[in-house]
């Protein structure tokens, strides 16, 4: 255990975004690490696009030690539902400390300023992160319970391969949508965030914002699902790797052995060949989606059309998230998938605010942020 005069020699400060180069490279140095693999969340080149695209407020947090940078987290203001009511929260991501024991100051110090003064002055009670199961390092800080924290659930990515050709249920019809949609598009990913522990806002205001800022992306990003003329399903697909990047650091010797078999076939099969370690995916994310009486299949058949869209185009994966024990995991069933597993944290300024929160939870799994 560290002595209180070892946490003297760090200072937390808040950094803005002439900061940004550093904060890239301390990111590179200080990749996740799950099982055999190294995962590089590459945000560059803007590390707070992300952030702004997803809150209304925004903080990154230094931690220093001697004035020498260790160490950031990026602290998002947001509304979130919690209990089925929109709150104020602030979500912990991009956590990266380069230096050993400094995961553990950091967390203390982010927790004496969130009960001391960020929840008195702004009225957030609540704030969250998503922690790789696997990464047993970061799991256990969280074990420390600095933050009045628990482990509420897990959510899964899950990268759907683009590998071999795979047809599209004729159940459905699938079409992009178009501003006429917007309407019937809001009206169902509201009745499905309300339902879900830890989802966005979601309003015409909110829908029409997000819209107008995410870069690379228009109404035709939504992707509707009609039976008899009537819309039962949508999705949005997102190229969100202009910002926001997966690079396979270390593929170990298992994958690195199966990556070269494949890639001697892809070619033959029209499939794009597998990168080398330290180079990006090309993905695609499902950012949104909602389906009428939560039914699978409508999902499935959405993933279908754009699956066959992606293989085309020489993409590796789509990104969709669940949480666990969602039935809606069965749409991802007919894919080749590798799944990803994150512990969802909650933390509270008050234990009594963690007394309240019900279980058991539908979370949802935000893919835009992780």
């Amino acid at each position: 255990m560290m002595s209180n005069s070892g946490h003297s020699d760090y200072e937390m400060r808040i950094l803005d975004e002439r900061w940004n180069g550093k904060l890239l490279q301390l990111n590179r140095r200080s990749p996740v690490r799950t099982g055999k693999l190294r995962i590089h969340f590459d945000r560059s080149p803007d590390v707070f696009t992300i952030p702004r695209l997803t809150s209304y407020r925004n903080r990154c947090l230094g931690l220093f030690r001697h004035d020498r940078l260790v160490g950031y987290v990026m602290a998002s203001y947001q509304k979130r539902y919690i209990n089925g009511c929109l709150s104020e929260v602030i979500y912990l991501g991009n956590m990266h400390v380069t230096e050993k024991g400094g995961g553990r100051v950091f967390l203390k110090k982010i927790a004496d300023r969130f009960t001391r003064t960020v929840s008195g002055q702004t009225g957030v009670k609540y704030l969250y992160a998503y922690v790789a199961s696997q990464n047993r390092p970061a799991m256990k800080l969280v074990e420390l319970g600095q933050l009045n924290s628990m482990v509420i659930g897990q959510i899964s990515m899950a990268m759907i391969m683009l590998c071999k050709p795979v047809g599209v249920s004729g159940l459905y019809s699938i079409r992009p949508a178009t501003m006429s949609d917007v309407d019937v598009i809001v009206e169902l990913l509201r009745k499905e965030y309300a339902r879900r522990f830890l989802a966005p806002e979601m309003c015409r205001e909110v829908f029409l914002q997000n819209l107008a800022r995410r870069p690379a992306f228009d109404i035709s990003n939504y992707l509707l699902a009609e039976s008899a003329g009537r819309v039962v399903g949508v999705c949005s697909v997102w190229d969100m790797t202009s910002f926001k990047k997966n690079r396979v650091l270390t593929y170990g010797l298992k994958l690195g052995l199966a990556r070269k078999i494949y890639n001697c076939t892809a070619p033959l099969v029209g499939n794009a060949a597998l990168p080398k370690a330290g180079t990006p995916f090309r993905d695609v994310t499902v950012a949104e989606y909602a389906v009428q009486d939560g039914d699978p299949g409508i999902l499935k058949t959405m993933l279908q059309y754009l699956y066959r869209q992606y293989r085309r185009k020489g993409y590796h994966f789509i990104i969709i998230g669940f949480s666990e024990g969602d039935p809606l995991n069965e749409a991802t069933a007919p894919f080749i998938r590798r799944k990803m597993r994150s512990n969802v944290i909650l933390g509270a300024s008050d234990p009594a605010c963690m007394d309240r929160v019900h279980r058991p939870l539908q979370l949802y799994a935000d893919a835009v942020q992780i």
